[in-house]
């Protein structure tokens, strides 16, 4: 499958700042037109990225969809490829928001070679760009890691949202807290990382 690549003007936005007031307008703007959008939430803040989610809503007037990608990719391509096409087949593409939490899931894998900082793009990945660019309208994925979004996801991605820590040290203190609370500890990407935060 042929990955189109989305225009460069919000690839590199962080949560809150001028761009991504653009983005919002942009959005705004476009939500009617008979495209497809596809946006990159990068980041660990769960706060900031639900704000996100409820304030894009609110902006375009759109119901959200949250799906828990771990339930649609599996190992087994061809029961992907059914589970994709049973979901994007039961929604009206301009009405709703398709939110994919989990999104490191669909994610690309590493090459054989230990060293390898590269991430390539799964047939099952690959398909899901394909259902995605078929759908005229707006498709999040969450992803926790930055380094979990490969070339090929944030090549066609239209915009790439980055949702850093707070600067509060008693608000990165109480993410770290709950997060751990919740988690019992911080899983990192096993292999180096090959991108910054900002892309």
């Amino acid at each position: 499958m042929e990955v189109k690549t989305a225009d460069n003007e919000f690839q590199h936005v962080i949560y809150n700042d001028s761009q991504y007031s653009k983005l919002k307008d942009h959005l705004k703007q476009t939500a009617e037109q008979p495209q497809h959008h596809l946006s990159l939430f990068l980041g660990l803040y769960q706060p900031n990225k639900k704000k996100a989610v409820r304030d894009i809503a609110k902006n375009i007037n759109r119901d959200v969809k949250t799906i828990d990608t771990e339930n649609y990719v599996s190992k087994i391509e061809s029961d992907t490829f059914k589970k994709l096409d049973g979901l994007f087949d039961s929604f009206d593409q301009t009405d709703v928001i398709l939110y994919f939490k989990n999104g490191g899931k669909l994610c690309g894998s590493y090459t054989g070679n230990s060293q390898s900082r590269v991430k390539y793009a799964t047939p099952q990945e690959r398909y899901f760009l394909k259902k995605v660019q078929e759908f005229n309208g707006l498709v999040i994925v969450d992803i926790d890691e930055y380094t979990d979004a490969d070339k090929t996801l944030r090549r066609a991605a239209q915009s790439v949202i980055s949702f850093n820590l707070p600067n509060s040290k008693f608000q990165r203190f109480m993410w770290h807290l709950k997060n751990f609370t919740a988690n019992g500890s911080e899983m990192k990407t096993k292999r180096p990382e090959s991108y910054s935060e900002a892309g």
